[in-house]
């Protein structure tokens, strides 16, 4: 296709170091599939791969479906250094995890999905700064370059949430709308046990790995 009539590029990519897994069935299909958890890293590059500058307007965020769902296990990415002991035939598995770890990136935004409608907005720390001063939208990519957003959707329903995130992205008088439909859950399968006797407590995903959670809910 001519370099003038392709004016951006858009992808959607996860990176998360807690997932729930759903093995093989009916219900699931013929692949164990895993979901994220909550305050997961979502990041939106956008390549302005034409000849006119891209700016990215907007993004927005609607609920589709929440599904009661139930997790056959929890995949856990393996931190570099030292960590709990594993059996021997799990020792390949925790070093292939330590070779391809990326750490978790501060959002510039953060995506609330227990909101109706949901919000998207500037990602802030416990003293209400911006996490990421220099970031805001609109945002411009200018022509042959590339811009990555970071996301971190945020829900506590444990159940399995399917939402979509929609761009809103101008180029040369020209306006569209990617969407990407993306899945999360507040489940983790982990409980939090108390040495009074106290009944196990859901652990949610920001204290059992380096998940985002919003300022008033870590």
């Amino acid at each position: 296709m001519p370099e003038d009539i392709v004016r951006f590029a858009a992808r959607v990519q996860g990176l998360t170091h807690i997932s729930v897994r759903r093995m093989p069935g009916t219900d699931v299909g013929p692949e164990p599939v895993d979901t994220p958890c909550s305050g997961y890293n979502v990041y939106v590059d956008l390549n302005a791969v034409g000849t006119v500058d891209v700016v990215l307007r907007s993004l927005r965020a609607e609920v589709i479906s929440r599904e009661d769902f139930k997790p056959d296990g929890v995949v856990l990415s393996a931190l570099p250094g030292p960590a709990v002991a594993f059996a021997e035939d799990l020792a390949d598995a925790r070093r292939r995890s330590q070779e391809n770890y990326r750490p978790m990136r501060t959002p510039d935004q953060e995506v609330l999905l227990d909101v109706t409608p949901p919000v998207v907005r500037t990602a802030l720390d416990a003293t209400g700064r911006q996490v990421n001063p220099g970031f805001a939208l609109p945002l411009t990519v200018p022509a042959g370059e590339i811009r990555r957003v970071v996301l971190s959707p945020y829900t506590e329903d444990r159940r399995l949430l399917t939402w979509r995130l929609t761009a809103e992205v101008s180029y040369g008088g020209s306006h569209a709308e990617p969407a990407w439909t993306l899945q999360t859950t507040a489940e983790t399968t982990y409980r939090t046990f108390h040495p009074d006797g106290r009944e196990p407590e859901f652990t949610p995903a920001h204290l059992a790995a380096d998940h985002w959670a919003p300022a008033d809910k870590r």
